[in-house]
């Protein structure tokens, strides 16, 4: 399995790599501290060492990926949140994020160690993508990760307000 970038689209298996760039790129727009995991699908184990070393007011931001037909053709979405209000983020931010209300997909992704198992306030930001997450014939356009990457920008900026 591979990953390639040209001028315009990233192709190949695109769940998590996605993610990774997306997050990458606005860790650095906003000078916010990002850890990558690792055995996500098997037990966790990376987020488990991450959320023992987090202080027990952090806000963790999953970012992966998500399907583009589950974001209502918006830019991004947010779901699986524990212990935070998203009511806020809902009334600045609706135009561009689809917020999924309870838990999608709630035991395949990080938000439920780092919100159910430690506590933590946490929630899902999804990068969409438009074949099944484990397709290696995935592709996105770099306009569509710098898009989302704004959005992500957007958010961080309004919780490091708020």
């Amino acid at each position: 399995m591979y990953l390639k970038m040209d001028k315009n689209s990233l192709k190949g298996l695109l769940d998590n790599s996605a993610g990774i760039i997306v997050a990458y790129e606005a860790a650095k727009k906003t000078d916010t501290p990002i850890f990558f995991t690792n055995y996500e699908e098997l037990d966790y184990d990376g987020a488990i060492e991450v959320a023992k070393k987090l202080a027990n007011d952090t806000l963790v931001i999953v970012i992966d990926t998500i399907l583009k037909s589950n974001v209502d053709q918006k830019i991004a979405s947010i779901t699986n949140a524990y212990n935070v209000d998203l009511k806020p983020l809902k009334d600045k931010l609706a135009d561009k994020i689809h917020f999924i209300d309870g838990f999608f997909e709630e035991k395949e992704d990080e938000t439920c160690i780092y919100g159910k198992k430690f506590n933590l306030k946490t929630f899902y930001f999804g990068v969409p993508i438009p074949k099944d997450y484990h397709l290696t014939n995935n592709q996105i356009s770099l306009k569509e990760l710098d898009k989302v990457t704004e959005v992500l920008v957007e958010l961080i900026s309004t919780l490091k307000k708020d």
